[in-house]
Parts: C-alpha cells; structure tokens; sequence
C-alpha cells in the first residue's frame, strides 16, 4: 500500500459515523448520575427545611423539586400557604440560602387540592 491510499484509508475510518452505543446500561449509568446530582441538592434543602420551618408546618408543606434555583413547596391548603409566605418575607429564603449550597432564587408555595 502506498503513502497516499493509506492516508485515504485513515481519513475513511475517521469521518465514518461512529456507532451509537445503544445499550440501556450507559443509558441508565447516565440517568442514575444525573439523580444523584439532583437528589443531593433537594436533600440538601429538605433538611435546612426542616431545621427552619416550625414542625407543625413542615408536616404540611413539604418541599418536591428544586429546579433552576427555584424550591417548590407542596401545602395542603391556602392557610399554610399564607404562613408560608410569611416565614418567606420574614427571612426564610435568605436562612435556607446561607444554608444550602445550590443557587436559591425563589420559593414557590402551590397549593395541592
């Protein structure tokens, strides 16, 4: 083989598509992963949650996802939503961010019926 046909044969198994790996291990592997990442941080605020949202209230609102910096918190009705809010404006979203490591911007209180 000459200098140049080995080159073309190099080129042709670099721009050839690559097989994709189709196996639900590696899918899986990759879901599992980015669970853990996101598990880790809504543990981290369920407990600063329960450390500063009186008892009585965090058996009621709890909190479910914690996306784009923004905590979601389920309550059981619009009483508990009101008290809610008003830890919120009285100084919980600052406690629960010197607290928790993850960017928290907002915490949304929705009502579950």
């Amino acid at each position: 083989m000459d200098n140049a046909s080995l080159k073309i044969s190099q080129l042709q198994k670099w721009r050839t598509r690559r097989k994709q790996d189709l196996r639900i291990d590696s899918s899986m592997n990759a879901f599992c992963r980015s669970l853990k990442k996101a598990n880790k941080k809504l543990l981290q605020m369920q407990e600063a949650w329960d450390e500063f949202v009186p008892e009585q209230l965090s058996l009621v609102a709890i909190p479910i996802s914690f996306k784009g910096g923004i905590l979601e918190v389920v309550v059981d009705g619009s009483p508990t939503a009101y008290k809610i809010n008003r830890l919120i404006r009285s100084g919980l979203l600052r406690q629960l961010q010197q607290r928790c490591s993850g960017t928290l911007k907002q915490v949304r209180v929705r009502v579950d019926r």
